[in-house]
């Protein structure tokens, strides 16, 4: 940025002053300045603006110095004094809304770079961050425009197409948000945030493979990307690579020991690989992090049950019922580990209430199992 401040401060926007003194101060200023003297520079400008108040590239140095010191609202007054005395010009509306932008007074910022673009329709930046206001104020398709109007002017990097590609998400436009996401790649194939976003469309279009080397690459730049790890972990899961998806899952368990979303993925996948005593360990923590949902007993129950671990099985179901005096699922199941138990009328009587909540599959078994 400051190779542009420089360059701007030795273009004559504004009318040049007529008081020596005022002249003498300011190319002080600009010497200041340009060896980054920012407040030995301020004080400069201040005493050039003193000889002659109506002096406005003193007003728009100032406010370049200020800006690099990151004071905007002051910054925001000195560029607004520079457009007053110098007409709209193009630079001074910029950093003027950018200085706005800082501070979050986006309307006036939406004023600002609106009238850099009408004194210059070049101006390439003013679109950026008119678009960029825009998108936060959640007006896509105004942001999209000026996305484009940005990219089309000359805006380089892969901030504005992918910004573009959030917008057109946002708006359902998905191909074309795909399009600009890859855009953003074609400009930096590192960009993290563009390639999440291809990831995520990669997965949801089940281009399973395309979505594993996308998130090979994340952990490349971010080994510690733990979204990324997450979706490499389900794309081995749906592709039945089911060794890499487990040791995935324990990585990101063992990241975050506390995250529900990985430990109910990898106890699905324990399940689903018939890995009943690492389900069982599974369901255990998962009931830890809450204890209230009803589908982790019924889960850890068919576990249990799969490891002969009747007793704990008995529990689960015994809990399951509690909660869910309807729930005739479990009174079935909970027949079945009553019989392995050896206890045949408590089974029967579990398996004629399944029947009574509608569950089908009970009346084939209450002839044989009951007495009467």
């Amino acid at each position: 940025m400051n190779k542009l401040l420089l360059l701007f401060l030795i273009t004559p926007l504004f009318g040049l002053s007529q008081n020596p003194d005022a002249v003498k101060y300011y190319n002080e200023a600009v010497k200041l300045s340009s060896a980054k003297d920012y407040p030995s520079a301020i004080k400069a400008y201040t005493a050039s603006i003193g000889e002659d108040p109506k002096y406005a590239i003193a007003y728009y140095g100032r406010g370049l110095s200020k800006m690099s010191l990151k004071t905007y609202p002051e910054a925001a007054t000195d560029f607004d004094k520079a457009v007053e005395l110098g007409s709209d010009n193009p630079k001074a509306n910029y950093y003027k809304g950018f200085c706005e932008m800082k501070v979050k007074d986006y309307n006036k910022a939406l004023v600002s770079f609106s009238r850099a673009i009408k004194a210059d329709p070049a101006q390439t930046k003013s679109y950026y961050y008119r678009a960029y206001i825009q998108m936060l104020e959640k007006n896509y398709s105004k942001a999209v425009v000026d996305f484009k109007e940005a990219i089309n002017n000359g805006e380089k990097g892969e901030k504005a197409p992918y910004y573009m590609g959030v917008c057109l998400k946002k708006m359902d436009k998905l191909p074309q948000a795909y399009t600009a996401f890859r855009s953003a790649l074609d400009a930096n194939p590192k960009y993290v945030p563009a390639l999440y976003e291809s990831l995520k469309a990669d997965y949801n279009k089940a281009a399973y493979n395309d979505a594993i080397r996308d998130a090979n690459t994340i952990m490349e730049i971010e080994p510690d990307n733990t979204d990324a790890l997450r979706y490499r972990a389900k794309c081995y899961t749906k592709t039945e690579m089911y060794d890499k998806a487990k040791a995935d899952y324990n990585n990101l368990v063992e990241a975050d020991p506390k995250s529900s979303k990985a430990w109910i993925d990898k106890a699905a996948l324990s399940l689903r690989t018939k890995d009943y005593p690492t389900a069982v360990e599974d369901y255990n923590i998962l009931i830890g992090l809450d204890e209230s949902n009803l589908a982790y007993y019924k889960n850890r129950a068919i576990a249990y049950m799969n490891t002969k671990q009747w007793q704990g099985a008995l529990g689960d179901w015994n809990h399951l019922i509690v909660k869910s005096p309807e729930n005739a699922d479990a009174f079935y199941n909970r027949s079945n580990v009553h019989l392995q138990l050896e206890k045949q009328d408590l089974a029967c009587e579990d398996m004629r209430q399944a029947a009574k909540l509608g569950f089908d599959k009970a009346f084939e078994y209450i002839a044989g199992l009951c007495n009467n």
